[in-house]
């Protein structure tokens, strides 16, 4: 193979590669609370050229010593093509490295993802297959019909709630994570077919998982009403000894069954105590309150912005909420702002940056000065706020953004990221105009995840490259 063959090949796995990753990256972005939230099923099924269905039938025994990787490759049938296209009768036999464990049996079905690319002899396109998938009939059901569905159909959230009970843990994850992206918006054309009654049931049972009852709140949150508020706070009275993983899902469930009036409570229970155990409990309740400002329509926004202005008292609970200040466009705690980073000290250093982003993402006149005079005090601090600055915000006459992907979004209930705020329609102009750190609108890991990925492409590049360079002397 010629070194371009060689590179072209190599530049086509990587494109790979980078697809697959950016669908697991918008995932991860989506994802706050519902920590076990992954590419579903069909997404794998999009990032591949080719998926299908196929029976197990060998795995050759070899004799030691054999280094031919092709020598101990499973056999596989093909019986059905799912994506892509494949003439089955050239190539009705899929082949793959494929260690099986001892309940497997030949006759057993599989999923399976591949890419063509150029063989080791070149010119010549094979395909590479992924490590083959156990599947059920009932999976195989499951997978032939989400594969059929609309991304934002509402029937393919219908089609999938029986999964999130099936005894098959791979059906129960796969429809779970079918919720996790689905918009906060498709959430809500189930209301109708929502049973209350059923789902307070489902968080009563010891049976249920904490990802599942983050679900089953979120879900609350949509056909509930006043009269479920008393089985709510007795909910909240339980994790106060204990804060599970669902907490900010109950309190955001709370917040919307008890409207504008349920603010007091969620303050005085999350916001007002100190000590590291209320640390947690209280980025929860930032959690909850975030999408009620960002999200919702129960509570004026302005109200959750005078909530985030109290946290403002204590610097460290206040650094969490500057973000959502800066993306809302509430400029009236500047001077606040500045004293937060001029009074931290010890422990409490890290809120300068936030709180520097804050006052670079203003940039009025009092803010411009505040960060001339903060910048003498620590110039470091100001430099790292640069480099990764808020997201642009939105003019304060845009609604509230459009839900972004995730059960943890009761759009937002699961949304605890710094991504980019929607500044309305393509004819929408910008408020101000964006300096070269305002315009970043990605928040800093993922320029770090992509910076990554780009330094092992040009390692591999070379490697490659250096690699056919020695087999040619």
């Amino acid at each position: 193979m010629s070194v371009a063959q060689e590179m072209g090949q190599f530049v086509k796995r990587t494109i790979f590669f980078l697809l697959a990753l950016q669908i697991i990256s918008a995932v991860a972005i989506a994802c706050s609370i519902c920590t076990s939230l992954s590419p579903t099923l069909c997404d794998e099924m999009t990032a591949a050229e080719l998926a299908i269905i196929a029976r197990y039938e060998q795995t050759p025994e070899v004799d030691p010593g054999v280094d031919d990787p092709d020598a101990y490759k499973s056999t596989f049938q093909i019986d059905e093509v799912l994506k892509g296209t494949i003439d089955l009768h050239e190539e009705g036999v899929a082949r793959v490295l494929f260690f099986p464990g001892k309940t497997a049996r030949a006759g057993d079905h599989y999923l399976m993802h591949g890419n063509r690319i150029e063989s080791d002899e070149g010119g010549e396109l094979v395909i590479r297959w992924l490590t083959p998938i156990a599947v059920t009939d009932e999976a195989m059901h499951y997978l032939r019909r989400m594969w059929e569905i609309p991304e934002n159909d509402v029937s393919r959230l219908q089609f999938a709630t029986p999964y999130l009970n099936s005894p098959d843990p791979m059906l129960r994850r796969d429809a779970f994570d079918e919720f996790g992206k689905a918009p906060y918006e498709l959430l809500e054309e189930l209301g109708p077919e929502l049973d209350k009654n059923n789902l307070i049931k489902k968080i009563e049972s010891p049976d249920t998982s904490s990802n599942l009852k983050k679900l089953y709140f979120t879900l609350l949150t949509i056909c509930g009403t006043k009269s479920e508020l008393p089985f709510i706070v007795s909910q909240i009275e339980k994790e106060k000894s204990s804060a599970s993983e669902s907490l900010p899902a109950l309190i955001a469930c709370y917040v919307s069954l008890a409207g504008e009036a349920g603010l007091p409570f969620i303050e005085e229970t999350y916001l007002s105590k100190e000590g590291a155990d209320y640390e947690r409990r209280a980025g929860a309740a930032i959690t909850a309150l975030r999408f009620h400002g960002q999200e919702a329509s129960v509570i004026e926004r302005d109200k959750i912005v005078e909530v985030f202005h109290h946290m403002l008292k204590r610097p460290t609970l206040g650094a969490r909420i500057l973000s959502d200040l800066a993306r809302w466009e509430d400029w009236s705690v500047v001077d606040r702002v500045a004293e937060i980073f001029v009074e931290a000290k010890g422990d409490a250093l890290w809120v300068r940056e936030p709180a520097a982003r804050y006052l670079l993402a203003c940039l009025n006149n009092d803010a411009v000065q505040q960060i001339g005079k903060l910048e003498k005090i620590d110039e470091l601090a100001i430099r790292n706020a640069r480099r990764f600055t808020f997201p642009p915000t939105m003019s304060s006459s845009t609604p509230a953004a459009s839900p972004q992907t995730g059960v943890q979004g009761q759009a937002s209930v699961l949304r605890d990221s710094q991504s980019a705020v929607s500044t309305g329609g393509p004819e929408e102009k910008p408020n101000r105009e964006e300096s070269a750190e305002a315009s970043i609108s990605r928040s800093g890991w993922q320029y770090l995840v992509w910076l990554a990925v780009a330094s092992i492409f040009v390692v591999l590049l070379g490697w490659t490259l250096l690699k056919r360079r020695k087999q040619s002397i």
